[in-house]
């Protein structure tokens, strides 16, 4: 990939960055604050199978979020995660807990999923870096009972990136296997320094001009260790493991495909990804 020096001529446009917590953290889903950050992604089917709220069967009141079948659609493979905010534990950390309740009448299958997993460097599991699966509802552990039930104190392995916890739905007859499934109380912590102030700092990028027609400059005072680019199917386009300096920040990315991408790049070991416009 090509790197060119592109001066400042346009406006600069700042890009939001992805919604991180300091910790402790605990949602209960109940109210708007605690259901900021949260996202879904449909690696699935795009109709009617989703993560949504649930006011009927929380375990604390009003609101859990939850995950149906979808009957007679004609549904086969649904993949759906459901992803937290992003916090960061250099030393480690631990989900303190987490209720799930199970109804149906159907138990995952070997080609079933229901788990719940440790991203890592992106909320978008198509672009993290690692996936730690964290417990697997399959077998014994899937107690379809529609009775809430605890996990707890579920070590979480540390690292100078973001992390996110993320829920995951795979049922791979969505139309007619019966898998309902209720989450409620995440508790996050960390041990020892578990501040977001540091990332946040190294994190000062704005990108621009965005749109743009193929020239992006990376504003930042911080060195840049690697660029990569992908689709929105979280497929990489394009990468440079070139070290960037502070004179030499612009990226050259032309494609006859318009539209938007993600451009992830990685500062003093932290990883952020955001979206560009390309015209």
């Amino acid at each position: 990939m090509k790197t060119k020096l592109f001066f400042l001529g346009l406006f600069l446009i700042p890009i939001i960055l992805q919604a991180q917590v300091s910790l402790p953290y605990y949602s209960g889903f109940d109210n708007t604050a605690q259901q900021s950050g949260w996202v879904e992604f449909k690696k699935g089917s795009t109709q009617f199978s989703h993560w949504g709220y649930n006011s009927f069967s929380a375990y604390s009141a009003p609101t859990c979020i939850s995950h149906d079948y979808s009957p007679s659609t004609g549904i086969t493979i649904t993949d759906n995660w459901y992803v937290s905010p992003g916090f960061v534990i250099p030393n480690g950390g631990t989900l303190d807990s987490i209720r799930y309740m199970f109804n149906g009448f159907s138990v995952p299958d070997n080609t079933d999923t229901i788990a719940i997993y440790l991203l890592t460097g992106s909320q978008n599991p198509s672009l993290a870096s690692m996936i730690t699966l964290l417990f697997d509802f399959r077998g014994n552990d899937y107690q379809n009972d529609y009775t809430f039930h605890k996990l707890d104190t579920i070590p979480l392995t540390g690292s100078a990136q973001s992390q996110y916890i993320a829920i995951r739905y795979r049922n791979t007859d969505c139309s007619s296997k019966w898998l309902s499934v209720n989450i409620d109380n995440v508790a996050i912590s960390g041990m020892g320094n578990s501040s977001v102030d540091q990332y946040t700092k190294n994190q000062e990028v704005a990108i621009f001009p965005n749109p743009s027609h193929g020239f992006f400059k990376l504003d930042t005072e911080q060195l840049i260790d690697g660029v990569k680019i992908f689709n929105l199917l979280g497929q990489e386009l394009t990468s440079s493991d070139y070290f960037f300096n502070n004179l030499n920040n612009t990226i050259e990315f032309k494609t006859e495909h318009k539209g938007v991408y993600l451009i992830q790049y990685q500062i003093n070991g932290y990883t952020n990804t955001q979206k560009i416009i390309l015209q």
